[in-house]
């Protein structure tokens, strides 16, 4: 599935496999697990200049396309919004780049150092619900507008059959839901988008029955089809409409988790940020989440 508990690196090779939609890619067997958007196209540059690679250092690159772990979005010029599953290490050891397309392309981008990780109290549940967390920079970026997110409380944009944006850096080889994977990887180095329609939670509840990957209607929200779907090394990427008019962005979701990648009968998870809860943690991450890590 795309969603795994990353929480140290014996955990992030264990469990990275379990979770489908906002997985981790893997390049070779053995490799660590990192999260791809199946069915998507390239992505301009300078499109969506909020999108974030979130970087890990102890996968030890010389760049970005090497070091590149999870997706994330900027929500103000100090916090980047991502996955709680892409965030279980010492603050240290990550880096963001907002407003690159291509990874190789050192030109483009500003890259910021994190001082803190912050996870909704409530991640560890065990269902994958609360997959939210936040990331607190050294140094603000100011020279990238923040995407906005969805009003808390609201699903006007939830309906079922709204065409939802998804983009990341993750995998583009559809994968089988169970067991997961099995396809190979092929990790792009252009930010792919995609088109995602929303499922009804009750076609989502019984596509997932049996499998424990849902959390509730009010945490999880599902979109997808067959061959349109994040995957892994795109967790913690958006979920976004585009205003009419303009060229303001409007956050719904964040890419959690799922059984396989495109697979029929699947839709992605992603994690709700219109829920109560998780937008309250979202706007003062200090006060209602729990710290993992501060950068000496």
């Amino acid at each position: 599935m795309k969603a795994s508990h990353c929480i140290g690196l014996a955990t992030v090779l264990a469990l990275a496999g379990l979770s489908a939609s906002a997985q981790a890619a893997q390049k070779d067997a053995g490799d660590i697990v990192r999260p791809q958007i199946i069915g998507g196209i390239d992505v301009g540059n300078g499109k969506y200049p909020f999108m974030v690679t979130v970087q890990l250092k102890l996968l030890g690159g010389d760049n970005a396309y090497d070091n590149h772990w999870c997706g994330g979005s900027l929500i103000s010029p100090w916090l980047v919004l991502t996955a709680a599953h892409c965030v279980g290490f010492d603050a240290a050891q990550y880096t963001v780049i907002a407003g690159r397309t291509a990874l190789k392309n050192e030109a483009q981008g500003i890259k910021a150092e994190v001082a803190a990780a912050y996870v909704h109290p409530k991640y560890l549940a065990g269902d994958g619900g609360y997959d939210v967390a936040i990331l607190e920079l050294k140094a603000p970026i100011t020279k990238i507008k923040p995407v906005a997110l969805v009003t808390a409380g609201t699903d006007a944009l939830e309906r079922p059959g709204t065409q939802l944006t998804n983009i990341g850096w993750g995998n583009t080889i559809q994968q089988n839901p169970f067991p997961p994977g099995g396809n190979g990887v092929n990790q792009p180095n252009r930010l792919q988008e995609v088109q995602l329609p929303v499922v009804s939670y009750a076609e989502c509840e019984y596509a997932y029955r049996g499998t424990g990957m849902l959390a509730s209607q009010a945490l999880d929200l599902c979109a997808g089809r067959t061959g349109k779907d994040a995957c892994q090394g795109d967790s913690g990427g958006p979920l976004f409409v585009a205003l009419p008019g303009s060229k303001n962005f409007l956050q719904v979701g964040v890419v959690s988790r799922g059984a396989g990648c495109g697979a029929t009968g699947y839709p992605g998870i992603f994690t709700r940020v219109a829920n109560e809860e998780i937008s309250a943690f979202i706007a003062n991450p200090a006060a209602k989440g729990v710290k993992l890590g501060k950068a000496k």
